[in-house]
């Protein structure tokens, strides 16, 4: 039997120049996404929860944890990448360099690379402890991109920024190798999902 993951992206997030990244909320939209994709997800089937430590990821996880009554558990390698502390004028210019070139990052950042690589072995790790279980993992838009990228090379910025809030993406995982099932799709989520591009910004 093959082990199966379903990645969760974090629902709407609220994005504040007065927090640190790891600290940002989900918004009042997010908090209603939440609560709404607990009843979608349930028939997924899964059997053990491994979120981030990310305030907006466990956040959107602990409904369906609440009605599911599954352990959770948390690995701090499956955070965001570390691209910046806060908000900045110039995000986007630096998110396009970072998929133009892995090995770039600001001072005191992550670059692609190092991000892609320290999320594949977490990855590894908590497939390696569940084979041949059903798990959910609560994530970020930014590591998945880049675990996407690691699966296939040719999967790049473009895919990254196509994953919503909330998303779920179903990969397969067998004898040390991934495959995503890119016809998997959750019945009532595209109701429910918002672009990355909706979530505001407060400076």
């Amino acid at each position: 039997m093959d082990t199966v993951i379903y990645f969760i992206r974090h629902a709407q997030s609220r994005i504040s120049a007065r927090l640190r990244h790891h600290e940002w909320p989900l918004s009042d939209l997010g908090r209603v996404q939440a609560a709404k994709l607990a009843p979608l997800i349930a028939n997924l089937q899964i059997q053990r929860v491994i979120s981030s430590p990310f305030i907006r990821c466990l956040d959107t996880i602990a409904p369906f944890i609440s009605v599911s009554k599954l352990p959770l558990d948390i690995h701090d390698d499956l955070r965001e990448r570390h691209v910046v502390d806060t908000v900045v004028d110039d995000f986007s210019e630096i998110w396009k360099k970072s998929w133009a070139d892995f090995h770039f990052s600001i001072p005191g950042g992550e670059s692609s690379f190092q991000a892609q690589t320290r999320f594949v072995n977490a990855v590894a790790e908590v497939v390696d402890s569940h084979e041949r279980s059903v798990l959910g993992i609560s994530t970020h838009g930014n590591v998945l991109g880049l675990f996407l990228n690691f699966i296939d090379s040719r999967l790049h910025r473009q895919e990254a920024e196509k994953i919503r809030n909330p998303d779920v993406l179903k990969i397969i995982a067998r004898s040390g190798r991934y495959e995503w099932d890119q016809d998997f799709s959750v019945p009532g989520l595209d109701e429910l999902a918002t672009h990355p591009a909706a979530t505001s910004i407060e400076k």
